[in-house]
């Protein structure tokens, strides 16, 4: 009876082994060194002082466990990092009170910074694009080109009170024709990181040929209203809105959107498809948008 009792329990005790292999090995997880670096992977084995994983791009790896800082669960797929700047990003994929990209909608900035060191690029279907670095914790610097031109932005924010951001910034551009486009704005971001909207103003000024003829001034004050919520890990809802007060220049007094922002672990990027609304007096036009981010 002993004997079947010990049996018994010999296969039990193996069956809960096997069961809580299988639970571990289900999960794919990111482990924060105390170095810095960035280790992802599936999760083989923890027995309390070492964790194995393997790695879509290393392998298997046995980390000591005293050497790791944080565990968390994430998108089968996602790599880790080593270098400084891609630390920065990955604390943005990892992080759950932080964004990929908060500093912007689709195209019109929010109040968020980003953190010294960090940067994006993105480009889109219209052929407009930029390049944005953080300077400091609350100075961003970039490069921009658009159909009007190319040239500088920046933008200057800080924290005004628990929850609210506010920040002033200009982009400066040269027309393709020679002349010169002036936009400074400022805005107030309400919420953090994955859920807020941002209600801005701004000018746009310029000339768009060297003749700085009337016909070719560019003037119109604008109105801005943009929104950002979280609907998964790597989904957000999006809109962004204008209002112009020169159609004139922008052939639409009013211009909406309403769209995604994805991310893609394993292609490490932002994709954010979209569909804009070109509204006129009496009609509505759409129209795709299809822009694309990566982290520097």
């Amino acid at each position: 009876m002993m004997k079947s009792i010990c049996c018994f329990l010999a296969v039990f005790w193996c069956c809960l082994g096997v069961m809580a292999q299988g639970q571990d090995t289900s999960r794919y997880v990111c482990l924060t060194l105390q170095s810095g670096m960035v280790r992802c992977g599936q999760l083989v084995a923890d027995d309390g002082r070492e964790v194995t994983l393997q790695t879509p791009d290393m392998g298997k790896l046995v980390l000591p466990k005293v050497q790791v800082v944080r565990m968390v669960d994430a998108v089968a797929g996602t790599k880790g990092s080593a270098g400084s700047s891609a630390i920065g990003m990955s604390d943005r994929m990892l992080n759950p009170d932080r964004s990929p990209q908060a500093t912007r909608y689709f195209f019109a900035p929010s109040a968020h910074s980003l953190k010294k060191g960090e940067g994006y690029a993105s480009v889109n279907i219209l052929g407009l694009g930029n390049i944005s670095y953080g300077m400091t914790p609350n100075l961003i610097g970039g490069l921009s080109v658009s159909f009007l031109g190319a040239g500088i932005t920046a933008k200057a924010s800080t924290e005004l009170t628990d929850g609210i951001r506010g920040s002033a910034g200009m982009l400066y551009q040269l027309s393709w024709e020679g002349g010169q486009v002036f936009f400074p704005f400022a805005n107030v971001t309400f919420g953090d990181e994955n859920n807020h909207f941002t209600v801005a103003g701004g000018y746009l000024g310029g000339d768009l040929q060297r003749t700085s003829s009337p016909d070719d001034r560019v003037d119109s004050p604008m109105f801005n209203l943009s929104g950002c919520v979280q609907i998964s890990d790597n989904a957000w809802l999006m809109t962004e809105n204008y209002v112009f007060a020169n159609p004139e220049f922008f052939p639409v007094h009013v211009v909406g959107s309403f769209g995604l922002r994805l991310w893609r672990p394993i292609r490490e990027r932002l994709f954010e498809p979209a569909i804009m609304f070109l509204v006129e007096d009496q009609a509505t036009r759409p129209f795709p948008w299809l822009s694309w981010t990566w982290p520097l």
